[in-house]
């Protein structure tokens, strides 16, 4: 299943695939990332390091969090902090944590996880909830730099519009924002202690590291980063 298009990528649309539950995960996984990326203008060096990044990570969640949920593949671009295609794999259990160990590569328990920081430009886990349904869990991911030049370089959002889409967004995740507007006009949704100001060129919100600001067309990292702090709140892990 594919929620959003690749094409939709460069304007803050993001990609969402549900993975068999049975070893075939990676390959369908390495085929959807590749898929994808050649459609963004990614060459075949990255695509490479991208295929085999996330066979790992499909592989871990198959292996070691197998769940009625099925696992789900994640892709987006973030502009902030840097252009980086963003490739997250799903599961739903939060028992069970990434690890990275100093291992053989080919190591069976999970200890092939540095190939994925070997060959990535970032990677990291967090609490989450799937994209596909309100099923919460946690995701692991990588980033590889975007290709040059990127469509959405300047482009230009209402913040009008960047509000309702991230509310919308966040809605289909099982994550209920109220809403209002300031005097001046600035959009502010707000979901238990959290703040969020849509302001005219970025989403900015106070969390446990300071004050955030996210540019209005990576909405789709705005609303990750949203999900994972409200969840990190509510569904702490034991």
């Amino acid at each position: 299943m594919l929620t959003g298009r690749p094409a939709d990528i460069p304007a803050g649309g993001a990609c969402a695939f549900r993975l068999p539950r049975d070893p075939s995960a990676a390959s369908r996984a390495r085929s959807l990332i590749a898929a994808t990326m050649r459609e963004l203008g990614f060459t075949a060096d990255p695509i490479d390091d991208a295929k085999l990044a996330v066979s790992e990570l499909a592989t871990n969640a198959h292996t070691h969090a197998s769940s009625a949920a099925r696992p789900e593949l994640w892709i987006w671009a973030r502009t902030h902090p840097g252009p980086e295609l963003v490739v997250s794999v799903f599961d739903a259990h939060r028992d069970i944590w990434p690890v990275v160990g100093d291992a053989d590569l080919l190591d069976e328990h999970g200890k092939g996880l540095s190939i994925v920081a070997a060959l990535a430009a970032h990677t990291g886990s967090h609490l989450t909830r799937s994209r596909l349904t309100t099923t919460t869990g946690k995701c692991v991911w990588f980033t590889l730099p975007l290709p040059t030049p990127w469509p959405a370089a300047g482009r230009v959002i209402a913040p009008e519009f960047a509000a309702d889409r991230l509310q919308a967004v966040l809605r289909a995740r099982g994550v209920l924002t109220t809403r209002r507007s300031t005097n001046g006009g600035t959009s502010i949704l707000t979901l238990g202690a959290l703040t969020i100001e849509v302001e005219p060129k970025s989403f900015s919100w106070l969390d446990g590291q300071g004050r955030t600001r996210q540019p209005l067309v990576d909405l789709q990292e705005t609303a990750e980063r949203i999900v994972s702090t409200h969840e990190s709140r509510t569904h702490p892990t034991p």
